[in-house]
């Protein structure tokens, strides 16, 4: 797995080294957050799947799956977000 570095710019996008997760240089992490138990009203209820190398975050190898205003049930966006894990950690390792 080839390490990545933080975005050098004042914002730190796409990718930001975060001290939230503690991980090793060689870490993979994927995180998924299942939001879908939010109401409408407080947001969009959907997995969130979130990828980490070497402790540094990168907007582009993550995902959110909605659900309400994707039109998808809740089994729907979590087998997207399974699939997705899945192809990310066969991809980066």
């Amino acid at each position: 797995m080839k390490p990545i570095k933080p975005t050098d710019n004042a914002h730190h996008w796409p990718r930001n080294a975060v001290q939230s997760i503690e991980t090793r240089k060689r870490d993979l992490v994927v995180r998924i957050a299942d939001w879908t138990r939010q109401s409408a009203n407080t947001g969009e209820p959907a997995y969130d799947v979130e990828v980490y190398v070497g402790g540094v975050y990168d907007f582009n190898l993550s995902k959110t799956f909605a659900t309400a205003n994707a039109g998808k049930t809740k089994a729907q966006a979590r087998a997207e977000a399974v699939a997705f894990a899945s192809a990310q950690i066969a991809a980066l390792l």
